[in-house]
């Protein structure tokens, strides 16, 4: 067989950079980046990485069913037809005794299609209780940007204005977390012009190569910062006052919301100097109207004020008159050429009897269905009678721990985890362990690339394809989250008994009475879900797509909220229930929550609880993106792992010598709900007042049987944290990663 090079689209992360794979005698040798693919050849040390991640020793291959007790690593194998048939007939005797909402689901960010067809799977078989991590990462910004916009910001935009405006990079770091815009970035900051604020509590390399100013943040005081900016922008005029009189509501009553966070008062709450935040509003309404903030992902894992956080920074793009401006903000709607979203996920098809006991629906109502159904109302008329119904609505995560451990407000019986290590993932690991392990969940199925600590407890393990044994279709096609169109065919034919994740879910459907809702292949189902585009192109499969085109978008209409719309006779207008950019959002009023953003002090910080702080004198920093690892993922590639052998925590060295921490040494880290270890990394790039403490960490060379479980509890920050709800957004039950207060010390030595 000869060499050859194959097209592919990499799901390193969520950018899915075009990839190229080079492929010798059958074998995937090389990866590198794609430069005929709209991500213009760039490929990072991550996806890089898949080759050696390919045909690691340690993937799972072959199906798997528990012999001994949870957690004692007795497994035997057996063939994915048994699998499929007793995993069947146990759903089906634990619906009949409890009821479809008895089963559960989590996932995480996906390495392949785990959420979408999972879903379809769960709408079909009755049950509203999909879990995912997108409640705390980019879905609920999603969400939130829905109801203001009735859109989504885009992730890339077709055009910037390269000799003027203003990027905020605000909550993330992307040289680590996206690396592809962070290469877009230096290649602006070359050529001159553009100007970039960074707001990050740590002078990162993103400060020194690109920040024009940084802005060095109190953690988790993002919304009373926006606010801030807010007050400026509006009471020195400086917004666009034409694009907010006519396209947005709310405006009164923002003003006088904005009146209550002056810059001296924002200064106190967010320890970044006055004088440094009326600069930088200013600095970003002036270049109006090129001014974007693309996504950060901490703005998501703050807890109580991620609404407002979101909310805020939404408005901020707005009042500059930067949206439908190329070279500012664009909106994307779903693909009006995919049958993408609620055709794809049968997410119509759940009765309004089921989705009333999604879990969570008391309390977060705009995560659940009702903020959905209201969304849903505004925007699908606007799109077509399309939009992004994938990993929203969700159930609330930290309920579904307590419906297996509690069985309140019932019994959450049947657990399947796809694409996702809960131990890892989720706040409050012990409480995760607790529900994994208890005898109330009478079902727990994995299905994963690896073993891994959750795996370990599961009754059955399922193995699943990485994204070169598979034919690609980009997630925000098939989701219903952006309007372009991106596809690939498989590199390699799936090793051992690998299968995509796909034929997991269509296999349950087949035997469960939904034959009708699943196609014959998942080469199928994306030829289904782009046959409005083929027909167009007049191409007949998807498997030709992907050979003569790969990617399609629809042109940039600028300003397109302007275009008359012959059938009504007046301009096109926003997604939303007003038609307009809601400021004041009349989606979070008719729920019940704050329709306009506000800023209120989290619980555990030196301010809202100065004698804890006096114990517990440190901020901790959680969740910070460092390359090549990706969450928990990773740790099993010796390439990564010559990286980064051991976790790490960053702390400046004045604090370390105060502390008695010498560098590279292990050290405990501890906040009220527990404590873990990690080895000291010194860094003048952090302020003394707070550490950074890698997450994720889990040890795959190490004892899996429990309770070592590859050691996830010694050195997994989520062991520092809670779910409880007082710490959680109230309109979206986001959960709280970071910040807390901790302490540090060196961890005890006898030798």
């Amino acid at each position: 067989m000869a060499s050859e090079i194959r097209k592919s689209i990499c799901w390193g992360c969520w950018m899915q950079c075009g990839a190229l794979a080079h492929v010798n005698q059958g074998k995937v040798v090389k990866l590198t980046g794609d430069p005929e693919f709209y991500t213009k050849g760039f490929f990072c040390d991550r996806g890089a990485r898949f080759a050696e991640h390919l045909y690691h020793p340690d993937r799972l291959n072959y199906p798997l069913k528990r012999k001994g007790e949870r957690g004692e690593s007795k497994w035997e194998r057996i063939s994915w037809d048994q699998a499929l048939e007793e995993v069947t007939a146990k759903l089906s005797e634990l619906k009949g005794r409890y009821g479809a909402e008895t089963l559960a689901t989590t996932c995480g960010t996906g390495r392949g299609h785990q959420e979408t067809f999972k879903e379809r799977f769960l709408h079909l078989f009755g049950s509203p209780n999909h879990a995912n991590a997108g409640q705390f990462c980019r879905i609920e910004t999603r969400e939130i940007d829905y109801a203001i916009y009735g859109a989504d910001i885009v992730a890339m935009k077709p055009k910037v204005a390269e000799s003027e405006g203003c990027i905020v990079i605000w909550a993330h770091n992307p040289k680590e977390s996206v690396p592809v815009e962070y290469h877009e970035y230096r290649n602006l900051k070359k050529k001159g012009g553009v100007k970039f604020i960074v707001i990050d509590p740590k002078r990162t390399e993103i400060v020194d190569e690109l920040a024009d100013i940084w802005l060095p943040i109190r953690p988790a005081t993002d919304a009373a910062l926006a606010l801030g900016w807010l007050n400026i922008i509006i009471n020195e005029e400086l917004h666009d006052k034409e694009f907010v009189e006519k396209w947005c509501f709310g405006f009164d009553q923002l003003k006088k919301r904005v009146q209550e966070y002056p810059p001296e008062e924002v200064s106190k709450i967010t320890w970044v100097p006055k004088e440094k935040i009326i600069e930088s509003a200013r600095m970003f309404a002036k270049a109006k109207p090129y001014t974007n903030i693309p996504w950060g992902v901490k703005t998501d894992m703050q807890g109580r004020n991620v609404t407002s956080i979101i909310h805020a920074i939404a408005i901020l793009r707005a009042m500059t008159g930067s949206i439908n401006v190329s070279g500012g903000s664009p909106l994307s709607g779903p693909c009006l050429k995919a049958n993408g979203g609620p055709d794809f996920n049968s997410i119509d098809l759940l009765s309004p009897e089921q989705r009333a006991k999604q879990l969570g629906i008391d309390r977060h109502k705009f995560w659940t269905f009702p903020g959905y159904d209201l969304i849903s109302q505004a925007m699908r008329p606007y799109w077509s009678g399309k939009m992004c119904s994938s990993y929203m609505p969700g159930c609330h995560i930290p309920d579904v721990w307590r419906a297996i451990l509690d069985q309140d407000p019932y019994p959450i019986k049947a657990l399947i985890v796809g694409g996702n290590n809960p131990l890892m993932a989720f706040a409050n690991t012990p409480q995760v362990y607790r529900a994994l392990k208890s005898s109330n969940l009478e079902f727990f199925a994995v299905v994963e690339q690896w073993m891994t600590p959750s795996a370990v407890l599961a009754d059955y393990v399922l193995p699943a394809t990485n994204w070169l044994e598979m034919p690609l279709l980009h997630f925000g096609t098939y989701t219903g989250a952006q309007d372009f169109v991106a596809a690939a065919e498989q590199v390699v034919p799936p090793l051992f008994e690998r299968r995509p994740d796909y034929y997991f879910w269509q296999g349950l459907g087949m035997r469960l009475g939904q034959e009708k809702y699943w196609r014959q292949s998942l080469e199928k189902e994306w030829e289904w879900c782009i046959k409005p585009l083929l027909d167009e192109l007049n191409m007949e499969s998807f498997e030709e797509f992907a050979q003569r085109q790969q990617f399609w978008f629809p042109p940039f209409e600028e300003k397109y909220h302007e275009k008359i719309e012959p059938n009504i006779g007046r301009p096109k207008g926003f997604g939303t229930p007003t038609g307009k950019i809601e400021f004041y959002s009349t989606i979070l009023d008719k729920l019940g929550y704050d329709p306009l953003p506000h800023y209120k002090e989290p619980l555990e910080t030196p301010v809202s609880q100065p004698e804890l702080s006096k114990e517990y004198p440190l901020i901790l920093i959680t969740g910070s993106r460092f390359r090549p690892f990706h969450h928990s993922e990773h740790r099993q590639l010796p390439s990564a792992r010559k990286l980064y052998p051991d976790p790490t925590v960053e702390i400046h060295p004045d604090t370390a010598r105060e502390m008695g921490i010498e560098e590279g040494e292990w050290t405990m880290i501890e906040t009220t709900w527990g404590k873990i270890k990690q080895r000291a990394r010194f860094s003048t790039r952090i302020d003394p007042r707070m550490v950074d403490a890698q997450h994720s960490w889990w040890f795959p060379e190490e004892i899996p049987d429990d309770p070592i479980l590859y050691r996830a509890f010694e050195s997994n920050t989520n062991m520092l944290t809670t779910d409880r709800d007082e710490y959680c957004d109230p309109p979206t039950g986001a959960m709280r990663l970071s910040p807390y207060l901790c302490r540090v010390y060196p961890a005890k030595k006898y030798y």
